[in-house]
């Protein structure tokens, strides 16, 4: 590309809110890994996993940007013209988190016990697949509907709550309180998370600028998981409310979901995610992988 060609715009819709979880868009942003590919990138924060899949399936505003993997599947179960692209959390970052002298380690410790529910959140549909992998009663929980923030968990209104756990279970350890963390991940739910979608529309004229976009994507998140310090330092400064101690924590737990090659998907990482989807009645209509994602 010569010095004279003009950068090619594209807007990119993450599925939520600035945090650490993001931090690969961010850093290619502010390394350079989109202007070296003649990209100038603007990232828009979303909604939801499920709200960025109807926005990119619609593809008005937005044709590429960052879902869940569930989102994006249950998605094109219901016909949006979505596929992922790329996957940069292999396992999902869904836990249980709980106050820690409550000693609620696994499954079974839930039975009996309060869990707050966000409506809505894509953790729910992975708290139930938990439930159903080790053939746990939801009756004998108390599931109570709780909002987003921690205050429910504090206040001893419910003994655990969901969510990323690079999130608010990374912030409230940063605090220096005592928080479990029961992984998902680690205890039958074995989905894909975090993965990067496009326009099925848009990939056929745009193909040669969306994998552009998708290696800028991995050198970026390639950089948090190699040079974690150095990125939680990036991100810092460009969000100064997030309390240093809080994004060096949280920075580390997302380098560790980042699974090597960065980036890459395979059709048995699909076909899970896809098997304890359809487990829990969450698809319109059986999806096979290859609708659902673009391989190399």
């Amino acid at each position: 590309m010569g010095r004279a060609d003009p950068l090619q715009h594209v807007d990119l819709l993450i599925d939520w809110k600035p945090a650490p979880t993001y931090a690969g868009f961010y850093i290619a942003r502010e390394t350079e890994a989109f202007r070296r590919r003649g990209l100038d990138v603007r990232i828009v924060e979303g909604h939801g996993a499920a709200v960025a899949a109807q926005m990119l399936g619609a593809g008005k505003e937005y044709w590429i940007g960052s879902s869940s993997a569930s989102a994006t599947a249950i998605g094109r179960s219901r016909d949006l013209p979505i596929r992922s692209l790329s996957v940069y959390y292999r396992r999902t970052p869904a836990v249980l988190y709980s106050r820690a002298e409550d000693r609620i380690d696994a499954p079974r410790d839930l039975i009996g016990k309060r869990v707050g529910l966000v409506t809505g959140s894509t953790t729910v549909d992975e708290y139930r697949a938990l439930l159903s992998a080790n053939r746990i009663d939801r009756n004998r929980i108390r599931e109570i509907e709780v909002d987003r923030t921690a205050n429910a968990l504090l206040d001893k209104q419910v003994d655990a709550l969901l969510d990323y756990e690079e999130i608010t279970p990374a912030e409230l350890q940063s605090q220096g309180r005592r928080i479990a963390v029961m992984r998902l991940a680690d205890f039958g739910v074995r989905i894909y998370s975090l993965n990067l979608v496009v326009n099925e529309a848009a990939w056929l004229t745009r193909e040669k600028t969306a994998r552009l976009v998708a290696e800028a994507v991995t050198e970026g998140y390639q950089f948090v998981r190699d040079r974690t310090a150095e990125a939680a330092a990036i991100f810092g400064k460009l969000f100064p409310d997030f309390p240093p101690r809080y994004v060096e924590l949280s920075m580390q737990i997302v380098a560790r979901q980042l699974a090597v090659p960065i980036g890459s998907q395979t059709r048995l990482g699909w076909e899970d995610t896809l098997k304890i989807l359809n487990g829990q009645r969450l698809l319109g209509r059986a999806v096979s992988p290859e609708e659902v994602a673009i391989y190399d």
